[in-house]
């Protein structure tokens, strides 16, 4: 399966966007995913977190799915991902890149990672950033 790859730099998020989108949010506020299996049908999942949902985008390629019938895909419509990431954890451009990376495909099974890609590099720098800094040269160390 291909995949289509589109080259985004995010900038570094605030403490406070990053604190928000390594935060939990309401139930009045979830995303909801479908885990969907051959035998199984698509079954609602609710996702609280950033970090939830690009651990819950998953899909498998067309061998596994004929051989294996439990075998699954994690499927979080795009649009209303990047709405979810625009209107209730205010990232913008986050917002912005997952539309993009959206539009650079046809189907969920070319734009799925990409996008995954895309959600844990932006949970990466929101740990760098709340990251305690680090005693160097010319920085005390905290007691």
């Amino acid at each position: 399966m291909e995949t289509t790859r589109t080259a985004t730099v995010l900038s570094e998020p605030t403490p406070e966007t990053a604190a928000r989108l390594l935060g939990s949010v309401s139930f009045e506020q979830r995303l909801v995913g479908l885990k969907m299996a051959a035998m199984g049908g698509a079954n609602p999942l609710d996702l609280h977190t950033l970090a939830e949902v690009a651990s819950f985008i998953h899909i498998g390629d067309y061998e596994t799915a004929m051989r294996d019938n439990h075998a699954t895909v994690g499927y979080i419509d795009p649009s209303a991902l990047a709405r979810w990431v625009s209107e209730v954890l205010k990232d913008e451009e986050l917002a912005t890149a997952i539309l993009e990376r959206q539009a650079a495909g046809e189907f969920y099974g070319s734009v799925a990672m990409p996008i995954k890609e895309l959600l844990l590099e932006r949970i990466e720098q929101c740990r760098e950033v709340l990251a305690p800094a680090e005693p160097g040269p010319g920085r005390p160390a905290d007691d």
